[in-house]
């Protein structure tokens, strides 16, 4: 069986970290250039079946919709991971979940024929002959729709009763993919693993329509299945889904394991572990979706986009402490247009701002959101800066340690140590109140850190402190004292 390494020593390839989601017409040159700028590698675009094979005749005929934003994305050099779902009325009495009115088989020629298109070899291509190289097999199938009480969807929907099906559904989809491209790269759809209904120390507790026992169950199917089978488990990267509002299930006691680090340590343990049957712990995780929205607030929870940029920073150390390759910011621009009169239902995700967006606002008579204000389609938020800052700077560093709070000098401060490429080291360091990002009532701390050879190796005297949006400064001492905040700082010897 595999070993699980919990604490991995290096770090993903130089700015695989990075990515966003594309939603809907966002793979225009406008989005796609800003991603490409800041050093996005990767961009996570959807290929619904239901528009691609929208009827049966009989024999597979397929409507390749999606050969556009494909080869956009690819030719702004960006990596694209294609996130598959949606199923035609004709396969599925309902869309989201198991196909149980067509065989199984026409599922796998359609997931074939899907990685053929974009291979790259220039058999039955695309034109240009784009390749994609990762597919992710459905978006939060462990939704359950008969727990969501009016709540929709997010693409998929096999938790409860599905689990069974969405195991013959990924294994279909990844002995289809391998048959065509081998060398395609076969992702477990991303999962919510947050608001359960069947995880009675959840707070809020039995609220939400996530089913808890979803991938340890899929995976016990499988393995009693088909364990045998060389193939097994039938998938190569596992997805999870990172949102900083729901943190606090999984938080350690500061400042280790805080957030996503401590979310996927609880993750491999109980989903990936069944203790004399298989561990598969070291399976390569991608979070497919991460985010922190900038609008709107609401009376428990202040949005900026000023919140917003300190979040890309800390999440790029976490991320890459836990051993995580790929992170894919949700979503690339704003793109959720809301209610008039309900300022909630308008999110702003986005790493851009949205021109469709704003106008959708202006044209209620009171603006949902009034500080939204955009001059001119796709431009930048401060998010997007900070992950551009983020990338640059871990570009090529590999995960030494996270610093202990003997060396820090308090427990609200989280400090991740670094080794870049040239061999020096790189600290990045932030203030954490153990609560979300804009937390009402808890407001974010400062607190004072010193800065020596005892933690920076190659400690010259002079320090480079480079902040969370780029901006530089140089400090010279014996040791040198420097306030440590919300929005992280990357510290280097100069």
């Amino acid at each position: 069986m595999p070993t699980f390494t919990a604490a991995p020593t290096v770090a993903p390839p130089p700015g695989t970290f990075f990515g966003a989601q594309l939603m809907h017409d966002e793979f225009v040159p406008a989005v796609l250039d800003n991603l490409a700028v800041a050093g996005a590698q990767h961009a996570r675009l959807q290929v619904q079946w239901r528009y691609v094979e929208p009827h049966d005749f009989g024999s597979p005929t397929f409507h390749w919709i999606s050969d556009e934003a494909i080869g956009a994305t690819v030719g702004a050099g960006i990596e694209p991971i294609v996130n598959v779902f949606g199923h035609p009325p004709w396969a599925a009495s309902v869309a989201c979940g198991p196909i149980d009115l067509a065989p199984l088989s026409r599922w796998e020629a359609f997931v074939r024929a899907l990685v053929e298109r974009y291979d790259g070899d220039g058999l039955d291509d695309a034109p240009g002959s784009p390749r994609v190289g990762s597919w992710e097999i459905g978006n939060e199938q462990d939704f359950n729709r008969y727990r969501a009480g009016g709540e929709g969807d997010y693409g998929s929907c096999f938790g409860g009763a599905g689990r069974a099906a969405y195991g013959e559904y990924l294994r279909a989809a990844y002995r289809a993919a391998k048959a065509a491209d081998p060398a395609s790269k076969i992702i477990f759809g991303g999962v919510a693993y947050d608001r359960f209904y069947n995880k009675g120390d959840y707070d809020p507790a039995h609220v939400g329509p996530f089913d808890y026992a979803f991938v340890r169950n899929v995976l016990l199917h499988l393995y009693t299945a088909y364990g045998h089978e060389p193939e097994w488990p039938f998938f190569d990267v596992m997805g999870i889904h990172v949102y900083n509002d729901f943190r606090n299930n999984w938080d350690g006691v500061q400042p280790y394991d805080q957030e996503l680090v401590g979310k996927l340590r609880a993750f491999r343990t109980a989903e990936l572990l069944r203790a004399g049957v298989y561990d598969l712990r070291n399976m390569p995780i991608e979070i497919t979706e991460v985010s922190l929205r900038s609008f709107p607030s609401d009376a428990w929870t202040i949005r900026s986009e000023a919140y917003q940029a300190v979040y890309p920073a800390q999440l790029a150390a976490r991320a890459m402490s836990a051993g995580v390759d790929i992170s894919v910011w949700f979503s690339a621009e704003d793109h959720v247009i809301g209610v008039c009169g309900a300022p909630t239902s308008w999110q702003g995700h986005g790493l851009l701002r949205g021109l469709d967006v704003y106008d959708a606002m202006q044209a209620c008579s009171t603006p949902p959101v009034p500080a939204y204000n955009v001059e001119e389609d796709h431009e930048p938020k401060p998010a997007l800066t900070a992950l551009e800052t983020a990338s640059l700077m871990l570009y090529g560093a590999s995960f030494d340690r996270q610093l202990t709070t003997a060396e820090t000098g308090n427990s609200r401060i989280e400090a991740y140590r670094f080794v870049e490429a040239g061999g020096g080291d790189l600290i990045v360091a932030f203030t954490d109140n153990g609560q979300r990002i804009g937390i009402r009532s808890l407001p974010p701390i400062t607190r004072s850190m010193t800065f020596s050879a005892a933690i920076l190796r190659g400690w010259t005297g002079e320090i480079e402190v480079t902040d969370h949006l780029g901006g530089v400064t140089t400090k010279v001492g014996s040791t040198i004292v420097l306030d440590i905040k919300q929005a992280p700082i990357f510290v280097r010897p100069d």
